[in-house]
């Protein structure tokens, strides 16, 4: 028997196999070649591209085995460095675990191990983590991964099975060899273009550059990797397939292009610079089918040349450009709100509804009028200004009052509730942006670097100031207000029942809706009327405080 380890660091624990991961798979190898086993494959963010056995779309990762039949049985998944043994391949069904020479075999990331033995526990993120395969003594690495930032359905893999490098596959391998497939190319249109760019629009390195737009009118995503922009004035300059969350048009969606000459800047940066004149624009498949050729005007600074309906035959001048959104954009103004605060590495702050530590950012109204939030789009990445939009249909919830705050959860676990995300926050840094409904109009937006744990990027003063670091995190609450006085009235003993004092995973009953205090005045937590459970804090003074009144002081010991 041969045993061995593979292990490696992962940024945060994290839910969904989307970008920048690791996994774990430690094995009990039977078999004189266990040791050649390799994660060969992953999808981090499946919508439509492969379904399991039961027609759902779920995260997985590929094991292929060059070299003697093994029995996986008794092998371990983790996606957590400190717990490389988070989930364990079962050996009650034998027909399903054993990998013959040159097999391969697909291990669903999808939190629901009931479904069968290579159903893993746990989910994994598309950015900011890796994958680990290693051996049962925890100790000898047999392959590992660090991954960049994921796009849905795009799988990551090595170029051949067992090869050295890595690459994208817009068509997926699971359970298969890995070989990349030519997608026809489909229709698509250069949209707006602006050669002259001195004031409209910054690239992520904060400067003016030419920019033209690809529209994809389809109901499907197209990755750019491989297409070659052309122009009749001489230049040229073939995407990379590096970085697909830069260079993929969503369905029915638009993606800018720098035409800048600085392809280090990113994927979606082309090695070309324009002349600012009248030329003609072709777009052109890995297949060598021209997806589209654009007849661009003479260009005026920061007045753009577009299609006057997205994909129209007919264009005209824009005094004010629309990159990103539709030519025919519909200007919705942004209402007095701002993004107040946000914490990058929460490891022993606020917990969600479901009681885990996860990234958030603080919307707050510095209006004197309730604010409704839903439509407003939240986003990371400034390619992708729509990336998450706030509900439409979840009710009063998305009424901001006066002066008020709302804590959302930037989780990547949407199935949670209205106000989680699709995305989370960089502990490394990264921009982030507050746009009105119509997608566009920027609301606000902040840029911030690496962060440590449980600090925040808080504005001081608040709502109004410029953005610093600072320990002192208060979700849902004023920045820099003085401590919080509480005040207990009449009704507080109807609020809640239950111990006092009272430890760390204790019920109680509440007979309405509460937040959950510290003594500073920061939200701990939140509960629903009916059952609750103290989190796991630490000791001192809490305040319980209902939604309609009724404030009752918690004192929480140790264990």
């Amino acid at each position: 028997m041969l045993t061995a380890l593979f292990s490696a660091a992962c940024g945060r624990g994290s839910k969904s196999l989307k970008s920048g991961c690791t996994i774990v798979l430690i094995a009990m190898l039977s078999g004189a070649h266990a040791q050649n086993l390799v994660i060969n494959e992953l999808m981090t963010s499946n919508d439509f591209a492969h379904p399991d056995a039961f027609f759902e779309f779920d995260d997985w990762v590929e094991i292929y085995n060059p070299g003697g039949l093994v029995d996986l049985a008794g092998h371990h998944l983790s996606d957590d460095p400190t717990n490389l043994t988070k989930y364990t391949i079962p050996d009650t069904d034998p027909g399903t675990t054993f990998l013959t020479e040159n097999g391969h075999m697909v291990v669903w990331l999808d939190q629901d191990s009931a479904q069968g033995v290579l159903h893993a526990n746990f989910k994994l993120s598309s950015e900011d983590e890796g994958i680990w395969l290693t051996a049962q003594d925890g100790v000898t690495v047999l392959d590992s991964v660090v991954y960049p930032p994921q796009q849905t359905d795009i799988s990551y893999g090595r170029s051949c099975d067992g090869c050295e490098d890595w690459t994208f596959f817009n068509v997926s391998t699971p359970e298969a060899s890995n070989a990349q497939t030519l997608v026809p190319t489909p229709t698509l249109y250069i949209n707006e273009v602006l050669l002259e760019n001195t004031g409209v629009l910054v690239d992520e390195q904060f400067e003016f550059e030419p920019w033209l737009e690809v529209y994809n009118p389809n109901d499907f995503q197209v990755n750019l990797a491989g297409y070659t922009l052309q122009t009749s004035t001489g230049v040229s300059a073939t995407i990379p397939n590096e970085a697909p969350i830069e260079t993929t048009v969503e369905a029915n969606g638009f993606l800018l292009l720098w035409m800048d000459g600085e392809p280090g800047e990113g994927a979606h940066h082309l090695n070309v610079t324009p002349d600012i004149a009248a030329q003609t624009i072709t777009l052109v498949g890995p297949d060598m089918v021209v997806a589209d050729e654009y007849e661009a005007q003479v260009s005026f600074a920061n007045v753009s040349w577009g299609r006057v309906i997205d994909g129209a035959s007919t264009s005209t001048y824009f005094d004010i450009p629309t990159p990103r959104v539709t030519n025919a954009l519909l200007v919705v103004p942004a209402e007095l709100v701002v993004i107040n605060e946000c914490v990058t590495r929460n490891e022993n702050g606020l917990m969600d509804d479901a009681n885990e530590l996860e990234d958030w950012i603080e919307i707050h109204n510095r209006s004197d009028n309730a604010v409704n939030l839903a439509g407003y789009y939240l986003s990371d990445r400034l390619n992708n200004p729509k990336r998450w939009r706030i509900p439409l249909d979840a009710g009063g919830v998305t009424v901001l009052e006066p002066g008020g705050y709302m804590v959302i959860w930037a989780d990547d676990d949407e199935e949670q509730g209205w106000n989680h995300t699709n995305f989370k926050l960089s502990s490394s840094g990264e921009s982030l942006v507050l746009r009105s409904p119509d997608g566009f109009t920027i609301a606000d937006s902040v840029h911030f670097g690496g962060s440590q744990a449980d600090q925040s990027y808080a504005r001081i003063p608040d709502g109004t100031g410029p953005f610093e670091w600072t320990a002192d995190v208060t979700p849902d609450a004023c920045n820099d207000c003085p401590d919080v006085v509480f005040e207990s009235p009449s009704d507080a003993q109807s609020l809640y029942v239950g111990p006092n004092p009272l430890r760390a995973g204790q019920g109680f009953v509440l007979s309405r809706g509460a937040k959950l205090l510290n003594n500073q005045g920061a939200v701990i937590a939140r509960f629903d009327h009916g059952r609750g459970v103290m989190p796991n804090c630490a000791p001192g003074l809490y305040v319980l405080q209902g939604d309609s009144g009724g404030v009752m002081r918690l004192v929480l010991g140790g264990n």
